[in-house]
């Protein structure tokens, strides 16, 4: 009796399952590093060039295992059988693909309209656009055709959204419709910034590992490791924002339906970030932690150590989501990696790392100046924190979040911790 009773509290505590596996990021991120490593010195290619192709080694790595090992296309939530359901048809195939280029017009005829995206800043997107478009053009119908016979819901939102268009007919549900167009134009904000900064990244990280390697324990080790950092979390938001596809299921199941979800994300990137940040809430002073410390070597070290430790933490919480990773939207839940400790690892760590890089209480014109950039900062962990709850209320729409909110709740890291305090 005892022993059935411990297999059924062994069982209860059990971990969710997450949507991929922590091991399946860190084999796409290996190959990704491994990818810019190799074309670092190819003259012929650009940052642009060097990050689409480190990106598309991610992408085909995990979606091999996505595909082959876990068989996402056969989960429930892909919505998907394993054999033809019914006959191919043409004209829904058709009718979807107008569907689609009806949403590349309108996010067109937006980047058009704002003065934003014409500059040479997002050249590299570009790039992008003009390297993917023709095996996009080609791959599309094939896409359509084989999920028109093994899609369980006939009219998705492609359908209804076409019907709309093309032929008039107003949906009866407006929900698909209205988290497909969401799901899209998250993608068409975020995706511009991230293939941006990865392809810059990708263009002088080969420079920052050499100067790191002739000046070992350096403070240029440490500029790369923070650099490297960020170029892995950069990899995987850009993958992420390429890979919306049931057939992996990572596909969008829902968008966040607040607008002050929307704001408090939107507004901790570009361009909305340098008006605010700029104007309202600067907290960066004249002394980083560097310049500070410089006097106290070994004091220095370690501070510069936990930099890195909080940055390459919240690095490998975008590389837990292997193809899944996007703001605003819920692309499955992930419970492995950084996740198994905290709900949000990247939004504790980033926030902290904030204070030890800036060090605005260290104000050299004085302590007014240092309690107004903390006053600042702390704005800026607040926005945070509204982030996080805004995430929390949308994803609780999810049994299978909810499960990992109370899995959390009684075995996460603060719980452990509140547990030893008692």
């Amino acid at each position: 009796m005892n022993s059935t009773l411990d297999n059924v509290a062994h069982v209860e505590e059990q971990r969710p399952r997450s949507a991929t596996p922590f091991s399946v990021g860190l084999l796409g991120i290996a190959i990704g590093l491994l990818t810019l490593w190799l074309l670092r010195d190819n003259t012929a290619l650009d940052g642009a060039a060097r990050s689409t192709a480190a990106c598309l080694t991610i992408i085909a790595t995990i979606a091999l295992y996505e595909l082959f090992v876990a068989r996402a296309y056969l989960r429930p939530s892909a919505g998907l059988a394993g054999q033809a359901l019914r006959p191919l048809s043409i004209a829904r195939v058709a009718l979807r693909l107008a569907a689609l280029a009806s949403v590349y017009v309108g996010i067109g005829l937006l980047y058009w309209l704002l003065p934003e995206y014409h500059g040479t800043f997002y050249q590299p997107f570009w790039s992008l656009i003009r390297t993917l478009a023709p095996y996009l053009m080609v791959a599309a119908p094939f896409y359509f055709a084989w999920m028109d016979r093994r899609q369980r819901e006939v009219d998705d939102a492609y359908m209804l959204w076409g019907r709309l268009v093309f032929l008039g007919q107003r949906p009866g549900n407006w929900k698909p419709v209205r988290e497909m167009l969401a799901g899209w134009m998250v993608k068409a904000f975020f995706l511009p910034l991230m293939i941006t900064y990865l392809s810059t990244d990708a263009d002088h990280i080969g420079a920052s590992l050499a100067t790191a390697m002739n000046a070992p324990f350096s403070l240029a080790s440490f500029r790369f490791m923070y650099d490297l950092s960020f170029t892995m979390d950069l990899m995987f938001g850009t993958v992420g924002y390429l890979c919306t596809l049931r057939i992996l299921d990572t596909h969008v199941r829902s968008a966040e339906p607040t607008t002050l979800g929307w704001l408090v994300a939107l507004v901790c990137y570009q361009p909305f970030w340098s008006l605010i940040s700029n104007q309202y809430i600067h907290y960066q002073g004249t002394m980083f932690w560097d310049n500070w410390l410089i006097s106290v070597p070994i004091i220095r070290f370690i501070w510069g150590s936990a930099i890195i430790a909080l940055v390459f933490c919240y690095a490998l919480s975008t590389v837990a989501f292997g193809l899944r990773f996007s703001n605003l939207t819920n692309r499955g839940i992930i419970t492995s990696g950084p996740y198994r400790f905290t709900k949000h690892p990247a939004y504790i760590t980033k926030n902290l790392s904030f204070w030890l890089v800036s060090v605005p209480f260290v104000e050299p014109l004085g302590w007014q100046v240092a309690f107004t950039h903390c006053f600042a900062l702390t704005a800026v962990n607040l926005l945070y924190f509204m982030r996080a709850k805004t995430e929390e209320r949308h994803l609780m729409n999810d049994p299978d979040y909810r499960a990992y909110a109370e899995w959390i709740e009684k075995n996460g890291l603060f719980a452990r911790i509140g547990r030893v305090f008692k």
